[in-house]
């Protein structure tokens, strides 16, 4: 395996319980030169900006479920299809952001 991105980037922000949380969205993916197979690992969490709690990350019940995208490609594409996936994946937890988080 052959790591191609591993990228997060904050995508909005949130108030809950009075205190800013960053809505991140994370992409880790590979690829296997033997079989073209992307591997692309996404996730979604939300990242305190309170310095007490730096490093720390929570989840949310309105964030998109983790998930694995497994596609077949050549080697010379692996990378602008990860970037692509990031690319959308960062839409839909931006879709995700409820306009009042704590109701």
């Amino acid at each position: 395996m052959h790591g191609i991105i591993d990228i997060s980037k904050v995508v909005g922000t949130v108030q809950i319980s009075e205190h800013t949380h960053e809505v991140c969205a994370e992409a880790d993916a590979s690829f296997n030169r033997s079989t073209n197979e992307l591997t692309v690992k996404l996730r979604s969490f939300l990242h305190s900006e309170e310095q007490t709690h730096v490093g720390e990350t929570i989840g949310a019940a309105w964030l998109p479920e983790p998930s694995t995208v497994i596609e077949h490609v050549d080697a010379e594409e692996a990378s602008e299809v990860a970037k692509d996936m990031f690319a959308s994946w960062c839409r839909k937890v931006q879709a995700s952001i409820p306009n009042e988080p704590d109701a």
